[in-house]
């Protein structure tokens, strides 16, 4: 009888040490997938505000284009529930560039 119970604890001890270990790896893979989010994001953003329009349809079609791309990062990282936002930039009246730049940005 003691045996039998020293055996079920013993049990009880390994299948707790392993779920705290999933968990664990869990919560070290749902970092490693923010940071990369935060990295994507940042680079995606960069990418955006680097382009310089000649005109408001440029404009249009720079923000249509990273739009779409900000978009994707949110069903990439999906899993982590990442939620991402576009700010559409607008282009200078009159000249090349940016007046309000483009962000992708994590809320």
């Amino acid at each position: 009888m003691v045996a039998a119970v020293a055996g079920l604890v013993a049990l009880a001890v390994v299948l707790v040490q392993n779920v705290v270990g999933d968990a664990a790896e869990r919560v070290k893979s749902n970092d490693a997938r923010q940071t990369a989010a935060d990295l994507a994001v940042t680079e995606l953003t960069r990418r955006a505000q680097a382009q310089v329009p000649e005109t408001g349809d440029d404009a249009v079609r720079i923000n249509r284009a990273f739009e779409s791309r900000c978009s994707q990062l949110g069903v990439i990282y999906a899993d982590i529930s990442l939620k991402v936002r576009y700010f559409k930039g607008e282009a200078k009246d009159p000249g090349p560039g940016w007046l309000v730049t483009p962000a992708c940005n994590l809320e």
